[in-house]
């Protein structure tokens, strides 16, 4: 990788240079507004506006009328749809302030570029949200929002956020909360989507390599990461892939630090879903400092569920769709830091919604 790039580093970078970017325009951005320098500066300062400023009206400018975000609790497909989400999530926290940590990138066809932000927010549940009634407490939720951009604005969305980890900070209790949501129509729509990519990622050949959708020596090493530890489950390579010291945040406030602690994540993991498979559905790649590189992939997974607890023994073999995002630094061909965020509240959500339908099946068909 060219590690000279001078695109934006969002990395302890002050916020009076992320509003005010010194530096002359490093990427062409067609049809994007004269004052953004590159696709990160883009990112960064239209989430400042919209979250931070609280300019909510501005997604009109910034998102398509029509833009498809797909995130594992629910689907939405124009511009009022973000705009209610959004205004939604600022009622129930008010305060919420978004810290860009990075925004990993590539440059696609046809002018579009696509974005990997990975967000840590620090906010305060003063207002009822879709976890229950308020609770005045404070928590932090790491998120990571993949867009496609085209001339100025978001066309395409797939959001994950940590939302166990929060709903476990405001002092409630994950399956509690499933339970809750999932007396919550889904819509149509995001019901076919969920179908149709859970028998999409079935439909792989499991146990073997797929095929890189990205070339490279990182693009590589990225999928036989996902191929050997994800599909293949041979963790007695955990050290082919990690440092010995490298770090790991999972959701719902799992943390490791060095192999054997990595290796108890992966194996906590895969026990609720031993079947699962794994497709990786997007790869960005760019340099970092010091000689190492950041990866984004988007993936997504299904399986059958698997429960470790009794209380959850009524959801035992139901399919299992987890919509994932995954950031990587790695230096010296290892990775030395891993932020891995998926919805751990809408996983449970959606089998509690399942196993609601199944019942209410049986009882037309009694």
């Amino acid at each position: 990788m060219n590690t000279n790039s001078t695109i934006t580093l969002p990395y302890w970078l002050p916020l009076s240079s992320i509003l005010n970017p010194q530096i002359k325009k490093q990427q062409a951005l067609v049809g994007f507004d004269e004052e953004f320098v590159d696709i990160v500066d883009y990112i960064l300062r239209i989430t400042h506006r919209i979250w931070e400023q609280k300019n909510i009206g501005l997604c009109y400018r910034y998102y398509a009328d029509i833009c498809p975000v797909f995130t594992l609790g629910g689907y939405s497909e124009n511009i009022e749809d973000v705009i209610q989400g959004t205004l939604k999530t600022i009622a129930a926290f008010p305060d919420r302030s978004l810290i860009g940590e990075n925004v990993i990138f590539s440059q696609e066809e046809n002018d579009h570029y696509y974005s990997s932000h990975l967000i840590s927010s620090v906010m305060t549940n003063t207002g009822n949200s879709e976890f229950g009634p308020a609770t005045n407490k404070t928590g932090r939720v790491t998120t990571i929002a993949d867009c496609v951009c085209y001339k100025n604005q978001i066309v395409k969305e797939w959001l994950v956020r940590d939302n166990g980890f929060l709903v476990k900070q405001l002092g409630l209790n994950i399956i509690d909360v499933a339970k809750h949501m999932a007396k919550i129509p889904s819509t149509e729509k995001h019901m076919q989507w969920l179908e149709d990519e859970f028998f999409r990622v079935q439909a792989i050949e499991h146990r073997t390599s797929s095929t890189p959708i990205l070339k490279g020596g990182h693009a590589a090493f990225a999928h036989n990461w996902l191929d050997t530890l994800f599909n293949q489950k041979q963790f007695s390579k955990i050290h082919e892939f990690y440092s010995l010291n490298a770090t790991q945040q999972w959701p719902s406030g799992r943390m490791a630090r060095g192999l054997a602690q990595m290796n108890g994540t992966f194996i906590q993991f895969f026990a609720n879903c031993p079947d699962a498979k794994l497709t990786i559905d997007h790869l960005a790649i760019t340099p970092f400092e010091n000689d190492s590189d950041d990866i984004a992939i988007r993936w997504s997974l299904a399986g059958h569920f698997n429960p470790q607890s009794s209380e959850l023994n009524k959801l035992k073999n139901l399919p299992y769709f987890l919509l994932g995002a995954s950031h990587l630094r790695i230096k010296n061909e290892k990775i030395i830091e891993e932020v891995t965020v998926f919805d751990e509240i809408a996983l449970y959500t959606n089998l509690f919604k399942t196993q609601l339908l199944h019942s209410q099946n049986q009882e037309v068909n009694a």
